[in-house]
């Protein structure tokens, strides 16, 4: 499960399925250089998203 403390690079590591969601919104997280580092819940809050919604998508795309 992807929770909002989740690194970028640990969603995508673990569930391949979730870089369509970054697409989607034309994020590019997962290539970016903190995607060690940011949480989901920076990169909700960097950009203007509703944190609630993007995990809902995340651990939707991540059931595969």
């Amino acid at each position: 499960m992807i929770k909002e403390t989740t690194t970028v690079l640990e969603a995508v590591k673990k569930y391949a399925g979730v870089t369509a969601v970054f697409s989607k919104y034309r994020l590019d997280c997962p290539t970016c250089r903190g995607a060690g580092q940011d949480t989901i819940e920076k990169v909700a809050l960097n950009n203007g998203m509703d944190l609630k919604k993007l995990l809902a998508e995340l651990n939707e795309a991540a059931k595969g």
